[in-house]
Formats: structure tokens, sequence, C-alpha cells
């Protein structure tokens, strides 16, 4: 797992993103390479630390998987897009925009019998809720603005085939 800090935010702040075996997120993966049987749920938490707790909140920008450790990869299967949920049938963010902690579930199919590893990686961005209204809602392009997120990447991910 690749561990990345939050860029524009000062250097003691820090996210970590991690997989988890279920959706009460207290049991996370080890480092490194995990294992999922094709069509089981993915857990996706994000922690951040070094962050001034009761006045920020954590906000799901976006999340996506590649079949590459690189986030700028072209090819993506997007679970959250511009805070957008791409599938609310098998997307469900349970934590966004509420505290220092953001969490996901999204299941897992296989994109035309493709076995390949996969990689997911998330932006987001911290809001200072003493500032500003920390809205989680849908952006469109046109209400977006652009600034550059480095995003955090954990994976691979590999198939148990059954």
């Amino acid at each position: 797992m690749q561990e990345m800090g939050l860029v524009g935010f000062g250097p003691g702040a820090r996210a970590i993103m991690s997989l988890y075996h279920n959706v009460t997120f207290t049991e996370p993966y080890p480092e490194g390479a995990v294992t999922l049987p094709v069509g089981s749920a993915l857990n996706v938490g994000i922690n951040t630390e070094g962050v001034e707790k009761g006045t920020f909140v954590v906000i799901l920008e976006d999340c996506y998987t590649t079949n590459t450790s690189t986030p700028d990869d072209p090819i993506r299967h997007y679970f959250i897009k511009n805070r957008c949920i791409s599938d609310p049938l098998h997307v469900t963010v349970l934590e966004s925009g509420s505290s220092l902690q953001a969490h996901f579930s999204a299941m897992l199919f296989l994109y035309q019998n493709n076995y390949r590893d996969m990689f997911v990686h998330c932006s987001l961005s911290l809001c200072d809720k003493t500032a500003s209204s920390c809205s989680t809602e849908c952006l469109t392009r046109k209400s977006r603005s652009i600034a550059y997120r480095r995003a955090l990447t954990v994976g691979p991910i590999t198939w148990a085939k059954q």
C-alpha cells in the first residue's frame, strides 16, 4: 500500500487509505497485495492524521480502479466521480463530509472476464467546516473548481478464481 499526503494542507496533514474485511471498518487487510473472491465487496476506508479534529472534514472527490499503480492511467472504472456515485446499485458511500474519515463499499465484478490485478485510487478534499459549508453534493463539471489533487493508492488487488 502506498501512503500519500494531502496536497496543500500543511506538512502535518496525512491521509491513509486501506482495504477492510467488512463494512465495520475495524479489521484492515495487511499492506500489500490482497486477494478477494470475484463478486465480493470492496470496503475502502480513508483516515486522516495531523488535522485539527472538529474543524475539518474529509470529502471523497473521485475514487476509481485501474490495472496499474499509476493514478493517471487513462483507463479507469469509477466508483465516485465529482462526488457522484457512479452506480448506486453497486456503490455505497458510508461516510464522507462528516468527520476526518471517509468510507465506501463497492461490489466488484470482472470486467469482460479480466482477471488482471487492479488498484484503487481516491482523491479527496479537506473542508474547513468553520469557514464554509462542506457539502458532499454531486458536482457537475461546470461547478467544480479545478485543483491538483494527488490520489491515494491501494493495491494490487487480485482475484480468486472460483
